[in-house]
């Protein structure tokens, strides 16, 4: 199965603490993202502010040759702003669990949602949107529950799925679960994945997901995003390679380049003990590891570093 990757750099990424790209600095890691061959840029909020709108807006005029996706809440008045922005592709999302019923939208009814779901996918529909439903906080939402809300989105014309593990605390045979047993109530729709890294677990769960039947993955590069972050874009790269299921020869290498673009952008700093951008990744102290590394450098290596763009390096202390 072919397994795509949405990189969420550009919308999740800002909810990192402190991170706040413009439309220059967006553009800038669009292209690098295009490089990386993602298959799809998700990017701003447009109704947040002309700024944001603006961001959008930018990417959709670069010529990129990657479809751009822009979020939206359940509102016409969100749904509108994305369609301003020319962006092929809107992102909407609504949980439907008793969190969500009384917490985030105020004592709506099960009927309320369904009701707000179908009528904003119809409305982007009516506009030449292409559309992805969320439910957010899939993780505490029950599968009758899951059910009524994707069924009410695909009924009313939704393109694609999306389950979001918002609070990061899915494991992986968890995952597999719930996406085996969607996929079996909803087999000609595509399904994509969000999950958020607050047990550590992203990249297990997300891998999991791939081999329940999910087709999308939702990645930003370094991880970024709200709290913990998401999974890694890079490491997902480099995971599929490892798989068979890509081939980072195309690349040229510029694997750890995006790292470091994203990095100083953001000034999100990333952890040293980081797969593939960190900067120990590659590193080797012990002398009986530098010593069988000399002879044959994948004796402690899981990939080719320069695969990745990386440099093998020896520490003294």
């Amino acid at each position: 199965m072919s397994v795509k990757i949405i990189d969420a750099t550009l919308r999740e990424g800002c909810q990192c603490p402190g991170v706040d790209f413009n439309a220059a600095q967006s553009l800038e890691i669009a292209r690098m993202l295009a490089a990386l061959q993602v298959d799809m840029i998700e990017c701003g909020h447009p109704l947040k502010s002309a700024v944001e709108a603006e961001r959008v807006r930018t990417l959709v005029n670069a010529g990129l040759n990657v479809p751009i996706l822009a979020h939206s809440r359940a509102k016409q008045e969100d749904i509108a702003a994305v369609a301003g922005t020319g962006a092929e592709w809107i992102g909407i999302f609504l949980g439907i669990n008793h969190t969500t019923r009384t917490a985030r939208l105020r004592d709506c009814t099960v009927d309320d949602i369904l009701r707000y779901i179908r009528d904003s996918v119809t409305y982007a529909k009516s506009l030449g949107l292409k559309v992805r439903y969320t439910v957010e906080d899939g993780c505490r939402t029950s599968m009758h529950d899951l059910q009524k809300a994707y069924s009410a989105a695909v009924d009313a014309g939704a393109d694609r799925i999306c389950f979001a593990d918002t609070l990061g605390v899915m494991e992986p045979h968890e995952m597999g679960h719930v996406v085996r047993t969607v996929k079996s109530l909803f087999p000609e729709t595509d399904m994509e994945i969000h999950v958020h890294d607050d047990r550590g677990l992203a990249m297990a769960v997300s891998l999991a997901a791939m081999d329940a039947g999910a087709n999308w993955i939702s990645t930003s590069v370094n991880g970024i995003g709200e709290r913990c972050g998401i999974t890694d874009t890079l490491s997902m790269l480099a995971n599929l390679h490892h798989r068979r299921q890509r081939d980072l020869r195309e690349l040229g290498g510029t694997l750890v380049e995006a790292s470091r673009l994203v990095e100083e952008l953001s000034g999100a700093a990333v952890d040293p003990r980081r797969p593939i951008g960190g900067r120990n990744a590659f590193a080797h102290k012990a002398r009986l590891h530098q010593l069988a590394i000399q002879r044959d450098p994948n004796a402690y290596n899981w990939i080719d570093p320069s695969l990745v763009g990386a440099e093998l390096t020896m520490v003294d202390n």
